[in-house]
């Protein structure tokens, strides 16, 4: 094959190649039953049936709740009169983020309320309160596969930098030892990667991924807008940003984490904030707020691709509907669904006779041209 035909061949599998990862199907948004006037920073449980928030308590102060995903057995779980924010649920613990001594510190409370302690007993902040023109840097990171947390907080140099630690607090390191600013970072689902917010060379915040070790930083997003509000889950990397720069409302967006498949995740909704995958994968949580200021929490259920069937045609075929994970709740709006899996194999299938029949008619068409000449 001829260098000129290589590069065509090249050139064709690249123009109908698409990312299709981030290209998942909402079945249908509801609503959590959470009665609460003010909610914020809510977290689903790594079983899917508890979500973890944080509302005022009948003195005024901000407490962590849990409450079942069909609004039943609420309960309190810390009753001290601190600010707090940024809820992550361990394997059988709750951290958050809270003050002590007027700085921001992870604190670690079991789901009984009954032990708290702080991650790190130092005098160093390990978050910063969201508002003002400082940088939000976002919640702890768990994982379960390493038993580590990730946080950001301050570097030698004064800039934000991630770190490391043992969920007993030791074990403590920062994890880029570079020069730049890197902020709310959050694990892969299986524990060997990490994304964060940090700035390119032209001072633009932008997604980076980097391995376990700390090592094969690269950049996933290129555009000029502000991000926040990571979340890394099976579907995607999602995240909160604007459609424009001076934008009034932030929104979800999703993106692959090879860059591929960045866009808007619902079409509807004015504000919405605090996305967080389930760690099935089956449900997104996020905040959802209306353009009077209205907060709820909703939860996006995702609807599981088709399984094709290998058994043997003389046996008849039975449909099973998948149930989500979250049917407990009232169905609030129906999102509309995407082609069906079989229209995308079709569509593909097509697209690579298409190649081939223009493969096989370069040849031709060059020796029958020089046979002309």
């Amino acid at each position: 094959m001829k260098g000129s035909h290589i590069f065509i061949y090249f050139f064709l599998i690249s123009l109908f190649s698409a990312p299709v990862s981030a290209d998942f199907i909402i079945e249908n948004i509801s609503t959590a039953n959470i009665t609460d006037k003010d909610v914020w920073s809510p977290a689903i449980s790594p079983d899917g049936k508890t979500i973890a928030y944080i509302s005022y308590d009948n003195s005024g102060y901000q407490q962590i709740f849990t409450i079942k995903i069909d609004g039943s057995k609420k309960k309190q779980v810390t009753t001290d009169p601190n600010k707090k924010w940024g809820i992550e649920w361990l394997t059988n613990e709750i951290s958050y983020i809270s003050y002590d001594k007027d700085i921001e510190k992870i604190f670690i409370v079991s789901l009984d309320g009954s032990k708290r302690r702080k991650l790190l007993n130092e005098t160093i902040r390990q978050g910063r309160e969201l508002g003002g023109s400082s940088r939000f840097w976002g919640a702890g990171s768990w994982n379960p596969e390493n038993k580590k947390i990730l946080f950001t907080s301050l570097g030698k140099n004064g800039y934000e930098k991630i770190f490391i630690a043992n969920i007993d607090g030791t074990g403590k390191k920062q994890f880029i030892n570079d020069n730049s600013r890197q902020w709310n970072p959050r694990w892969s689902p299986d524990g060997n990667s990490i994304v964060f917010i940090s700035e390119d060379n032209k001072s633009h915040e932008q997604l980076f991924m980097v391995s376990a070790d700390g090592t094969g930083m690269k950049q996933i997003t290129t555009d000029g807008f502000k991000k926040s509000d990571l979340n890394w889950g099976k579907g995607g990397i999602l995240f909160i940003s604007t459609e424009i720069q001076k934008a009034s409302s932030v929104k979800i967006f999703i993106v692959n984490p090879d860059g591929s498949g960045y866009r808007r995740l619902i079409d509807q909704g004015f504000n919405q904030e605090n996305p967080r995958w389930s760690r099935d994968g089956d449900s997104i949580l996020y905040e959802d707020i209306d353009i009077k200021g209205v907060k709820s929490i909703k939860i996006l259920n995702l609807k599981k691709p088709e399984t094709v069937s290998t058994v043997s045609p003389v046996i008849p075929t039975v449909t099973i509907t998948s149930t989500p994970i979250l049917t407990e709740m009232p169905l609030i709006e129906e999102t509309p669904t995407e082609s069906p899996l079989e229209g995308t194999v079709l569509s593909l299938v097509l697209i690579l006779g298409v190649i081939v029949i223009i493969m096989l008619a370069i040849p031709w068409i060059s020796n029958f041209l020089s046979k002309n000449k």
